[in-house]
């Protein structure tokens, strides 16, 4: 049977092929227009390379993101039905290495290209998935809300400035 962390790795590695792949056809061209969000011109400001960076890092976001909300809510689920870290089979340890690993895939994708905007918000959102990741790892349930919280405002506001780079249609 496979790991978590290794079917993680298998997902991450066919969205970037699917990702890649489509950098050598003209959607990667439509790819990179700017969004008709109210920050669009800010976004028509931007190099072509920027928002190229952009979107790249911010599809590692969004697949990041979906996997680690899913640990975490499997995790949190089973920590409420039964009060306590001991019962709770590996639900812990699950979460502790979804949200390390797609903080760390994050952490990579991010390149001298990205706006430093978005590097500021990518970066927050790191820091408070391996936060979070310690509050589980360490069994601390004092805080948790507080620190997951944190996480859920960090991965929000990085979304958002997503949103601003990824197209609309």
């Amino acid at each position: 049977m496979r790991s978590r962390a290794e079917v993680f790795a298998a997902v991450i590695l066919v969205v970037a092929a699917t990702f890649l792949s489509a950098c050598g056809d003209d959607s990667a061209k439509q790819a990179v227009e700017p969004t008709a969000s109210a920050s669009g011109a800010a976004t028509a400001e931007r190099s072509d390379a920027e928002r190229v960076a952009a979107i790249q890092v911010c599809r590692q976001v969004i697949t990041s993101a979906g996997v680690m909300v899913r640990d975490y809510n499997t995790f949190m689920k089973r920590l409420n039905e039964t009060r306590s870290y001991r019962p709770i089979d590996d639900e812990d340890r699950w979460a502790v290495e979804t949200l390390k690993t797609g903080a760390d895939v994050v952490d990579e994708a991010v390149t001298p290209g990205v706006p430093d905007d978005l590097v500021d918000a990518v970066g927050k959102f790191v820091d408070s998935s391996k936060k979070l990741a310690g509050q589980i790892d360490d069994k601390r349930r004092q805080g948790l809300n507080k620190v997951s919280d944190e996480w859920g405002k960090e991965r929000t506001a990085v979304l958002d400035r997503c949103s601003e780079f990824l197209p609309t249609e």
